[in-house]
């Protein structure tokens, strides 16, 4: 049963790869376009920042084949949440792609960071990073899917409040930046504090950060706004540096 599981990730990885390229033979639009079809979002980082995406689909592939060709513990406790983000993720992408529903975009984003930090905890109950390739590939794959999903869960919650509120692209832009960093600052440090302080979640939550202070700084002249979050991005980093570690395997030595 396990196998088969593990084996059925591996096509669930790939079904992830194809999906975005939907719209190249005439199926639906590109997540972007649908994203921004009305102009730039201060809350959303430039287009290259979504590049992690391949990063994270590229380990999840190498992470699934790595269960199939040596299961053990972490295929075991691992391949169920993952399943399910795999999952999510390709129904997300096909809804922004032939839909563009920012409601449904922003729920079923949810269970994706739900079942990514579930992977997490599991796997730094596990103990972590053991120094064996396949925990590397699992503490790699687990950071990055819940920092990047926690980053896209607060940046989605805007945009539900643009389309009950009637407001602009760059209507109430302040408030706008405060709704998707507010909760994104709080699920931050609730990973840290309940989950794991591995650094891969960190990673990857700066990088969606950063793309925040560049839309704001270089495409859209906000620099306040920009300001604002490099300042609330130094601030998750000083308190996630200033906390001691749980000693959790997922630590990068070099940075204890």
């Amino acid at each position: 049963m396990l196998k088969l599981q593990s084996r059925s990730l591996v096509i669930l990885s790939v079904l992830q790869f194809v999906t975005p390229t939907l719209p190249a033979f005439g199926l639906g639009e590109s997540v972007g376009s649908n994203i921004l079809e009305d102009g730039m979002l201060p809350e959303v980082p430039p287009g290259i920042f979504f590049a992690i995406w391949g990063v994270i689909f590229t380990v999840f592939f190498i992470t699934s084949l790595r269960f199939v060709v040596a299961p053990g513990h972490e295929s075991e406790r691992l391949t169920l949440p993952l399943t399910i983000c795999a999952i999510g993720n390709i129904v997300w992408m096909l809804d922004a792609q032939f839909y563009g529903s920012v409601i449904a975009s922003a729920i079923i984003l949810w269970p994706l960071v739900i079942s990514s930090w579930l992977a997490a905890y599991r796997l730094d109950r596990m103990g972590g990073f053991d120094g064996t390739l396949t925990r590397f590939l699992a503490c790699a794959l687990t950071g990055l899917l819940a920092g990047w999903l926690s980053v896209a869960t607060g940046i989605s919650l805007p945009a539900v409040a643009r389309f009950y509120a009637g407001w602009g692209p760059t209507d109430q832009v302040w408030l706008a930046l405060w709704i998707a960093l507010a909760p994104t600052a709080a699920m931050a440090l609730a990973f840290s504090a309940f989950i794991s302080r591995g650094v891969w979640f960190y990673i990857a939550l700066v990088w969606g950060l950063v793309g925040i202070i560049v839309t704001n700084w270089v495409v859209m002249d906000l620099h306040g706004l920009a300001l604002a979050t490099a300042a609330a991005t130094a601030l998750l980093l000083a308190v996630r540096v200033g906390w001691r570690a749980r000693g959790s395997g997922q630590e990068m030595k070099l940075l204890n």
